[in-house]
């Protein structure tokens, strides 16, 4: 099936900037919070439609209507695209979910419960400096990390974000004020646990106050 919302998510994915490293730290805070937004939506279908063993990296389409399917050729050439521009598995994976589930917006007779859509969060993620590191059950932003956990751990009716972009670079803004408030009085709680990219990032701002 090929569709406008199809159409538009596969726009959206190929006007993506995959390696913008520069702006995925700056955002960093926003993008955990918007992924956190896409574990809670994810959550609220899969309490409705039921499990899955392949969380957080799914396609979730495929639990809720099963018969409905982007276009073989649309689906192929999105994947190889992701995979080439990213050079990460899930970007590729995720983004056919995202394709697989708008080619359910145009689905007359489709009656879905009045849930958010699942993948935006997702793939405002991306548009917000495109990709992070998937290990061993965390999402890591470098400034922060989104365990995964079981997706029921997630279920709540109350949103993480706004994913306006106001409200999010608000929410960097803030973010980024307070570590500097802390790199400022050199008070870092759980400073020890910190490796990698993240100690890079406190001790400059440590050492530009």
């Amino acid at each position: 099936m090929s569709s406008d919302a199809v159409q538009s998510m596969v726009d959206r994915l190929k006007a993506l900037n995959w390696t913008s490293h520069g702006e995925a730290l700056e955002k960093s805070y926003s993008r955990a919070a918007l992924m956190k937004e896409y574990l809670r939506r994810t959550a609220l279908w899969l309490d409705v439609y039921g499990d899955t063993r392949y969380w957080p990296v799914f396609d979730l389409a495929a639990i809720v209507a099963p018969e409905v399917r982007a276009a073989p050729a649309v689906v192929a050439d999105v994947k190889e695209f992701v995979d080439a521009a990213s050079h990460r598995w899930y970007a590729a994976e995720t983004s056919v979910a995202a394709v697989q589930w708008a080619a359910l917006s145009d689905v007359p007779g489709l009656n879905l419960p009045p849930l958010p859509d699942p993948f935006e969060p997702l793939i405002r993620v991306y548009e917000r400096g495109g990709l992070f590191s998937y290990a061993n059950g965390f999402v890591d932003f470098d400034t922060t990390m989104v365990p995964c956990r079981d997706w029921r751990a997630h279920l709540s009716p109350t949103p993480v974000v706004e994913l306006d972009d106001a409200a999010l670079d608000a929410l960097d803004d803030r973010s980024w004020a307070e570590l500097r408030t802390l790199a400022g009085s050199h008070q870092f709680p759980g400073r020890q646990q910190l490796t990698g990219t993240r100690t890079t990032t406190v001790d400059r701002l440590a050492a530009i106050n």
